[in-house]
């Protein structure tokens, strides 16, 4: 057995993962984890599949001939246990040009992996302004304070709030 990772772009429509889903299954894959959106009028997904080495040349062929879809396929490698542990952190803030690419680089600065990454801005109700949200969920060594990385975003600006998962600290 071997793993996929399958990321996927193209004009959303109705039936478009359902059609992915049976295209796997005929090919004899195991959907095992995805993350799938609409976006701008896209359609744009990364799926997990797990599949035997024989039938993963078809599965290819076969996404591949699903029309208004790019499909880009590469094999997971595999991975040992790291000495780390899995956190969730919202950073929340008014929105403005910038925030996404300070955030994370005080994360990389940690040597920090972004395992998941969603944002949203919306009005807010009370400015008229827009806020923006960042959620994150990180491999963080077990020998990284969460303490220190706290300080280091909060410190970006002084309208940034930055909450890990009440289970995380």
């Amino acid at each position: 057995m071997k793993q996929l990772v399958i990321t996927l772009i193209g004009t959303d429509r109705p039936g478009l993962v359902e059609t992915l889903s049976d295209t796997v299954f005929q090919h004899h894959g195991s959907w095992q984890a995805s993350s799938l959106s609409k976006l701008a009028g896209k359609f744009a997904g990364i799926i997990q599949v797990d599949i035997k080495d024989d039938d993963a040349k078809s599965l290819s062929l076969a996404l591949n001939k699903i029309p208004e879809l790019d499909v880009l396929i590469a094999d997971a490698p595999h991975q040992s246990e790291p000495d780390s542990t899995t956190h969730s952190l919202t950073v929340t803030g008014n929105d403005r040009p910038g925030i996404i690419q300070e955030v994370t680089r005080e994360i990389a600065k940690f040597g920090i992996n972004i395992n998941n990454l969603e944002t949203n801005a919306q009005s807010a109700a009370n400015s008229g302004g827009m806020i923006f949200t960042a959620d994150f969920d990180l491999d963080i060594a077990n020998t990284t304070s969460l303490d220190d990385l706290g300080e280091a975003l909060e410190g970006l600006s002084d309208d940034l709030i930055v909450e890990f998962d009440a289970n995380d600290i």
